[in-house]
């Protein structure tokens, strides 16, 4: 079967060449005489879908087989015996690095063959060069899988007591310890990795069709179009991933936070922040006709982001819990395609710089042009800082948590004061007048959630603050009052951003209702429906500035105490405002060999009153080496301004670990990301009619206008 799987890449590859070569020739014929060529072009790429579809389904039928012929599966099959056992052999697709590659693969394929699949009866000069462009992207990516540490369709020869060999008969461990990483067997990591490789996937979509249209000189607002509503639902999916990724992190790996800037963390986090300038500059060359460079670069940038994800996970040239191993030939193979995105975009835009000029790129200071201007530039310099401090222990240094903290948090508080304020602004200019008439209810609004705000810091947020571990070396001594200053100016921009949408909501209403006598509640819904796009960005605004309250309160006031109880009922240990204390300690040995033990214990508050019963439990999973074979189960008690998390470490002679951390107003990140969301969602739905492009069709009997 491992023989089959290698045929069916060697067809999505044979395709990828096919289709790529069809539509070039078929484009250099000319629409008339290439027109076979060129549909030869579009069913190759659902030829390339449909192979890698095979060739997905025969890794996953593997896993729920238990074929150990596959080698992919006999090091990375789940050993999970819950209720979700099932669901952990279908993640087992993407839990290495083979399998996960085939994944991004298969998922550009089904981008591919959805754009393919939408100008099959048009088969314009841009649609053909964007597939084109995708098809080479996607031949890259299947290549890389005949590369020996990408591919997931190795043999495997078991022997009768377990050894796992090569084909070439060298051994590779026992069966009984080749298994999934027991932290990837969870809920979360059956989601995250997908979602993320959904955004991943789907961003080569605008950086392909924006070359496609540098590349035929095509500068008007057709390719934006094409590609506008895949850009957005893949930020979304790369959004949810990011999402998850946190909430994996905060409930299993046992430390009570959801962000340390790993490595990895931080690729993800690359395109996302890119595809904000990228989605608000499609924006402004829709409306105004500018920004034009700004989108292609802002594509190619985002491209290039999730290429740098790429090249951190599976070259192992930086350390990270979510990284493979070192892998030369990956390293140079991804590095490759990352300066082919740079070089290949200069010199084509330099080429067509005249095609690609467009109207003034800013307005006035106070105008939409100019905060889009700013937020595309502010976008891009994170992302880029993010990245260098991410590579820098390539070149020998390594930086710490506090030092990205000390440089992303001015930066984003920047960004979310720039996006909050940008709704209320006119296009190229506006006047001072009109701003504040726009600007002075909201202001009133955001003065009301302010004072709720700094009632929350005072009595929640300043009691649970700890200095301690915290800083640099160089700012240690204004470490408090720095945290102190950007927390009060968080809170300020946050109660603007969230004021600035609700007011909005009420106004666009209040005047829709009057126009069209219609109730208010009425209204508010037509306002959801009919103007999605619109509605789904005021949500997301509202949803960042809800993220941001939580930002503060999470990241800046953490109370985090580590202490050790004695093995008897009663023992107990105070935390904050809270006092934990220990019921009993159950343990016990599961099927597949696993031992758990499960602290019982409840929090009292400071009035002795039970207000929680909690059982967090670590797992120590028997098919893992014992440098990666404990599982940590947080039990959470959440309010809404506060979560008491408490992580049991385990037990021993010495008594029994524990981890409690007091995190305040946790619940408003959930919260506001999934606010963040739903909006994005909303705007990403698709319209009801599609936007016209015109395009001359040669055969009207054959193509229609799209």
């Amino acid at each position: 079967m491992t023989t089959l799987g290698q045929i069916l890449l060697a067809i999505a590859a044979v395709s990828a060449f096919a289709s790529i070569g069809s539509l070039a020739w078929g484009h250099r014929l000319g629409r008339k005489e290439g027109e076979s060529l060129t549909n030869t072009g579009y069913l190759a790429t659902f030829v390339i879908f449909a192979s890698l579809t095979f060739a997905v389904a025969l890794i996953v039928t593997a896993f729920y087989r238990k074929d150990f012929t596959f080698l992919y599966v006999a090091q990375n099959h789940p050993t999970d015996v819950s209720n979700l056992s099932w669901l952990y052999k279908l993640s087992g697709l993407w839990a290495g690095r083979e399998g996960s590659l085939l994944l991004w693969a298969w998922l550009l394929s089904g981008f591919a063959a959805f754009m393919a699949y939408k100008r099959l009866s048009i088969t314009d000069a841009l649609s053909n060069a964007g597939l084109a462009v995708t098809n080479f992207i996607q031949l890259f990516f299947i290549l890389a899988m005949f590369i020996q540490t990408n591919n997931p369709f190795q043999t495997a020869i078991v022997a009768a007591d377990g050894t796992v060999s090569n084909v070439a008969g060298a051994a590779l461990g026992n069966i009984n310890q080749m298994a999934m990483n027991p932290l990837l067997q969870h809920w979360a990591m059956v989601l995250h990795p997908p979602s993320l490789f959904i955004g991943y996937a789907g961003l080569a979509i605008p950086f392909a069709y924006a070359l496609g249209a540098v590349f035929i000189g095509d500068s008007s607002r057709k390719w934006v179009d094409l590609v506008d509503r895949v850009t957005v639902f893949s930020w979304l999916f790369l959004g949810i991933g990011i999402g998850l990724g946190a909430i994996w992190a905060y409930a299993v790996l046992g430390w009570g936070g959801y962000w340390a800037w790993d490595p990895v963390e931080s690729a993800s986090l690359l395109p996302w922040l890119v595809g904000v300038g990228l989605i608000h500059s499609f924006t402004v060359y829709r409306r105004t006709g500018g920004f034009k460079r700004w989108a292609v670069v802002m594509s190619a940038a985002a491209f290039f982001f999730v290429l740098l994800g790429t090249f951190i996970t599976r070259s192992g040239v930086i350390q990270s819990v979510h990284a493979f191993g070192l892998d030369l030939v990956s390293l140079a193979w991804f590095l490759t395609m990352m300066v082919a995105v740079v070089v290949v975009t200069w010199i084509a835009l330099y080429v067509r710089r005249k095609v690609f000029t467009g109207e003034a790129e800013t307005g006035t200071l106070l105008s939409k042009d100019t905060a889009y201007y700013f937020n595309n530039v502010l976008m891009l310099f994170g992302a880029i800082v993010v990245a260098s401090l991410t590579l820098a222990p390539v070149l020998g240094t390594t930086f710490s948590a506090p030092t990205y903290d000390l440089l992303a948090r001015p930066i984003g508080i920047l960004y979310i004061a720039g996006m909050a304020i940008c709704p209320i602004l006119s296009w190229r200019a506006t006047d001072g007048a009109t701003f504040w008439s726009r600007a002075k209810w909201p202001l009133a609004g955001a003065a009301v959630i302010a004072a709720g705000l700094l009632t929350i810091w005072v009595t929640v947020l300043v009691p649970n603050y700890q200095v301690s571990g915290k800083g640099l070396a160089g700012i240690a001594s204004i470490q408090a009052p720095l945290d102190h200053f950007e927390a009060l100016l968080g809170l300020l921009v946050a109660a603007f951003a969230v004021a600035l949408p609700i007011y909005l909501f009420i106004d666009g209403a209040r005047k829709r209702a009057a126009a069209r006598d219609q109730t208010f509640g009425a209204a508010l819904g037509s306002i959801f429906t009919k103007a999605r796009t619109q509605s789904g960005g005021y949500l997301v605004h509202l949803g960042m500035g809800i993220v941001l309250i939580g930002l503060i309160g999470s990241a800046m006031y953490v109370r985090d105490v580590q202490f050790t109880l004695k093995d008897q009922p009663g023992a107990s240990q105070q935390v904050g405002g809270y006092t934990l204390v220990l019921k009993s300690l159950d343990q016990k040995t599961l099927a597949n060999g696993d031992a758990v033990q499960t602290a019982h214990v409840k929090i009292e508050n400071r009035g002795g009153a039970t207000v929680a019963n909690l059982d967090p439990y670590v797992t120590v999973v028997a098919a893992a080496p014992s440098s990666s074979n404990r599982r940590l189960s947080a039990a959470v008690y959440s309010q809404p301004l506060l979560d008491v998390f408490t992580a049991f470490q385990g037990g021993d002679t010495t008594g029994l670990s524990f981890d409690v951390k007091i995190n305040p107003l946790i619940s408003w990140v959930w919260g506001g990301f999934v606010i963040l969301i739903m909006g994005t969602a909303l705007a990403a739905w698709p319209k009801r009619e599609a936007e016209p492009v015109a395009v001359k069709s040669t055969h009207p009997a054959k193509k229609k206008r799209s």
